[in-house]
């Protein structure tokens, strides 16, 4: 019998289960984003029909983990009293700019919830 001189192939080992490149992890990840972005586009266009400060918002979901945003505000009234570090922390949660000084931030973030610019 003669022997093989071909070297064999290694099967790469699988990706650990917690492991940004686990093929699992990272659809579950982009499911959790899809269903995020498109329960937040609802919930804009819902926020857009409103016509009074004192009128609930539809909360937005993070895209990181699809849950409601932390210390979203009951409505746009409340959105004035948010502090600049709730403010930041839900545009990063949403993947939105969080560039500028804190007035331009509130604004990116009444966008982001779907109502209108603040008249100038």
């Amino acid at each position: 019998m003669s022997s093989s001189t071909t070297p064999v192939k290694q099967a790469k080992p699988a990706a650990p289960a917690g492991s940004e490149k686990d093929p699992v992890r990272m659809i579950e990840k982009l499911e959790t984003k899809t269903k995020a972005v498109n329960a937040n586009n609802i919930a804009r266009v819902a926020n857009s029909q409103l016509t009074n400060a004192d009128e609930k918002l539809h909360p937005l979901l993070s895209l990181k983990n699809g849950r409601t945003l932390e210390k979203f505000p009951d409505t746009s009234k409340a959105l004035a009293k948010l502090s600049v570090t709730v403010v930041d922390a839900m545009l990063s949660a949403l993947e939105a700019d969080r560039t500028g000084n804190e007035m331009e931030k509130r604004e990116k973030l009444r966008l982001q919830i779907g109502l209108k610019p603040n008249p100038a």
